[in-house]
Order: structure tokens, then sequence, then C-alpha cells
């Protein structure tokens, strides 16, 4: 009797040994990989994503989180749609760019009239007319060539040339302007707003990508998590099975009561029904990845071991080297939406300047003639100005209203970006310094699994099976809030390179963002 006893016990601790030693593993701040296991091993497979004609549903792709950001700026629609937006932005920039450059305008015109003479009166028809006969006839035509000039101190050059004709064959025109429109600054102004609004195109690009990328990673991340989820459950049931089976032997033997099932069995269906979840889980977070690549492809992504330990390995050093100053200088000077707004500032000083130029009287020195048969030329001053009109006095006074105010905005944005970049660092410190803490818990878990389970094997303690299945589930908690703690710490980096605006410059050694089309 006492014999068959120490071989339950015997067998009962291997069980559970067995079960220990397939769920745990120490889990350190270098060593990520090792703290979230993988649903699956690994399958070796091209970062692209295969044509969906040729893929299974057992087709499954281990990848990179490089390989998933450049795999977003390759299918992301949103990502996409912009990109080709800057080639209309650009061609506009280019059409603003030419507006100092000589326009030219051929004409060829040819007609006919009809002249009836009746008594003293002539009538001219229409080209209509002409077929139905008539006193007089005339076929006209004309070849003009018009060209048209504005340099960027205003003066602008207007030639008319008809050189088939005789008579006046070259018309010309010269207006330089004296207060309104003259100089360098109020000419190129429409220039320069076109060249601050092609720069502010840019950074809403690259803010998209920011902002796209970031995306990526937290789904990276949930992949990440959702894998480690599935498979710390279903090591949880692998054990709670074999617990139970143990306990089933022992009933059958007659040493349990029936009712010392009852626990374990509630256990065990927890676990499995915790398992499912956990590949619920896993399936969302693969199905948010092919939506935010763009595919309907029948893919199961498979997050890398190597790849896992080095994003937490990097984020956790690199958390320690940064100083809140040091980030927020960095983010005035990065941050997209900063950069916009001091764009749009400057657009906003252009624009005053013109409606301040408008104010003033137009008056312009005006040369004009022909020459021909009989030159003709005229030299002199036009002066102009409406009165009784609000309307160039209020543009100037809105304009002036919203160049305060977008002082006010830069204000605003920059004590908001400061708060943002110190708020972001302390989660970031304070969320390295939660995963220490978790791994710390989970130590002392399962140092008291292991505890339990060799008091248990000595029959030491009072400690039942029931009570190790409670020390258990306290692991399987712990493991599950550890993961929970790193996968928050990589994210919240994430978030904290995305507020001080170095998402780009982070991955652009890793991916495809110095392509031209994202320029």
């Amino acid at each position: 009797m006492v014999e068959s006893m120490r071989i339950v016990t015997v067998l009962i601790y291997g069980g559970l040994r067995m079960g220990f030693a397939l769920g745990l593993v120490t889990l350190s701040l270098p060593a990520f990989a090792e703290s979230v296991p993988l649903a699956e091993p690994p399958v070796e497979a091209e970062p692209a994503v295969p044509d969906s004609g040729e893929t299974t549903n057992s087709d499954a792709i281990t990848l990179t989180l490089p390989e998933l950001l450049n795999l977003t700026l390759e299918g992301n629609r949103e990502l996409r749609n912009q990109a080709l937006e800057r080639i209309v932005q650009r061609q506009q920039l280019a059409a603003a760019e030419q507006t100092f450059n000589p326009r030219f305008t051929p004409t060829i015109r040819a007609d006919a009239a009809r002249s009836q003479f009746g008594g003293e009166e002539s009538i001219d028809e229409t080209l209509g007319s002409v077929l139905l006969g008539g006193d007089r006839t005339d076929f006209d035509q004309e070849v003009r060539l018009d060209t048209a000039l504005t340099t960027r101190l205003g003066t602008s050059f207007e030639v008319g040339l008809t050189p088939f004709e005789g008579g006046q064959a070259l018309q010309f025109r010269v207006s330089q302007p004296l207060l309104r429109g003259f100089g360098r600054a109020v000419n190129e102004a429409p220039l320069n707003q076109a060249r601050l609004g092609e720069t502010r195109n840019q950074l809403a690009l690259h803010g998209t990508l920011i902002d796209t990328l970031t995306t990526a990673i937290f789904r990276y991340n949930d992949l990440i998590n959702a894998q480690a989820q599935v498979e710390i459950q279903a090591q949880a049931l692998e054990r709670r099975q074999q617990q139970l089976e143990i306990l089933q032997a022992l009933v059958q033997a007659g040493r349990r009561a029936p009712i010392d099932l009852f626990d374990p069995e509630r256990s065990l269906a927890d676990a499995q029904r915790n398992l499912v979840d956990a590949r619920n889980q896993l399936d969302q977070a693969n199905s948010a990845l092919l939506n935010l690549i763009g595919t309907d492809a029948d893919l199961r992504f498979v997050a890398s071991v190597d790849a896992i330990a080095q994003l937490f390995t990097a984020a956790a050093a690199q958390v320690a080297t940064y100083e809140s100053e040091a980030l927020v200088a960095t983010a005035l000077a990065q941050r997209t939406d900063y950069r916009q707004a001091q764009l749009q500032r400057q657009q906003q000083e252009l624009g005053l300047l013109l409606a301040q130029d408008n104010l003033r009287w137009q008056l312009n020195a005006v040369a004009d003639g022909t020459l021909g048969d009989s030159d003709r030329s005229a030299v002199g001053l036009v002066a102009t100005r409406t009165f009784g009109d609000p309307a160039s006095e209020t543009t100037r006074v809105a304009s002036d209203i919203a160049l305060q105010q977008q002082d006010n905005t830069l204000a605003q944005l920059q004590d908001q970006i400061r708060n943002d970049v110190v708020a972001g660092l302390n989660e970031a410190q304070a969320s390295l310094l939660q995963v220490e803490a978790a791994e710390r818990a989970t130590l002392n878990a399962r140092r008291q699994l292991e505890a339990d389970q060799a008091q248990f094997r000595l029959g030491r303690g009072g400690v039942t099976l029931f009570q190790l299945i409670n020390q258990e589930e306290s692991l399987v908690n712990a493991q599950t809030n550890e993961l929970a703690a790193r996968i928050a710490f990589l994210n919240t980096v994430a978030q904290l390179e995305q507020t001080v605006g170095i998402t780009l410059e982070r991955w652009a050694e890793e991916t495809e963002l110095g392509q031209e089309e994202w320029q």
C-alpha cells in the first residue's frame, strides 16, 4: 500500500514537472524571445506577400517588423492614395515656378464677309450668308503672335506681331508699377506661398506615414501578444489534462472520491475556453495585419522570435539613453504638425504683405506703340484707386488677425509637444519598471509552484493537488501579466517615437522609406 502511494506520488510529481517544464521559462530583459513562445514553429518564406492563388489555409509566413513595414508601404491603400496625390501637388508647384516665364499665344484667323450696296447703305453680313451671293465678298486672314512677360519687379511686357500684314506689323506695351505691385517681395509672394505649400504637402505625407507605420508596429505587437497567449494557454491546458488524468486514475483505484474530480474538471474546462479565446485573438491579430497591408490573401503571419528579442532589447537600451529636454528639442525640430504650423505662419505673413500692398494706389508708368508703315509711341503715367470699397481693408484686417491667431496656435502646440514628450518618456520608463516587476512576480510564482511540488512529493506541509492547481493558475496569470507588460512597453516606445517625430528616422535604414514616392 505504501509502495503504491509512493508510485502514485512520483507519477503526480513527474506529470506536474513535465507540464511545468513545458510552460515555464526564466524571463529576463535581454532574452525577450524566450518569454513569448510562438504558437507554431516559424516557416521559412519570402518577406513579400505571395500571390493569393498560390496560398492555402496552412500557409504561414515568418514576419519581422521591418518586413511588415515594407508590406504596409507597398500595399496600404491610404498611403498609396496620398502618394498619388503628391504627383498632382508636384505638378502644381512646377506650374507656379513658371510664373515669370514668357507666354506665347499664336493666333491664326481666316474669315469672309459679304457687303451688299443698296442706295447709299452698306450692309455687312456674316460668313454664313457669303455663299448666297452678293455685290462683293471679302476674304481676310491673319497670323498673329502675342507674347507676355512679367518680371519679378512687376514689369509687364506685351508684344503683338502680325508678320504677314502691312501697316502696323508690331504692337508693344510696357507697364511698370511704381506703388502697388512693385518689388520682388510682392511679386514673388505667390510663388513663395506655393513653395511653402509644397513643403507642407511633403510634411503631410510624412505625418500620414508616421501614423500608419506606428499603427503597423502596434498591430505587430498585437500579433506577438496573441501568439504568446496561445502558447501559454496551450501549455496550461496540457498540464491540467495531465493532472486530471492522474486524479482519474486515483479515483478508479479507489484512492480518491469522485467528488475530487470536480475542481480539476472545472480547471480543465477553463483552460480549454481560454485556449479558444487566445486562438480567436490570434486570428483577429492576423486579420488586422491583412487589412493593414491591403490584401485578402489567405495568409497566416508568424512573428519572428529573433526579431522580438531584438526589438525589446533595442527599445530597453534606447529608453535608458533618453533625456526629456533633448527629446523636446528634437520634437520641436521634427514634429510634422509643428513644422507645418510654422510654414503656415510664413504663408500668412506673405498673405498679409499682399493685403497691405493692395491698399496702395495703383500707379504705373506705361509705354506703348506700334512699328510698321507708320510708327507710333506714347509714354505716360496711369493712376487708379477705388474709393468706397471696404473689401481691401477687410482682407488686410483678416490677414493680420489670422497671423496673430497662428502665433497663439504655435505657442499652444509648443506647450503641448513639451507636455506630451515628457509624459511619454515617463510612461515608457514606468512601463519598463513594470516589466521588471512582472518578471519578479513570474519568478516568484514559479518558485512557489516548485516548492509546493516538492512538499507534495514528500508529503509535507499539507499541500494538496488542488493547491497545486491554484499555484499553476497563479503562474499562468503571472506569465500573462508579464507578457502584457512587455507588449505595453513596446507600444509606449512606439508611441513616444511618434510623439517626438522620429519614427521615419528610426526605420529609414531597414525599410523602403527612401524611395522618391515618399518624398
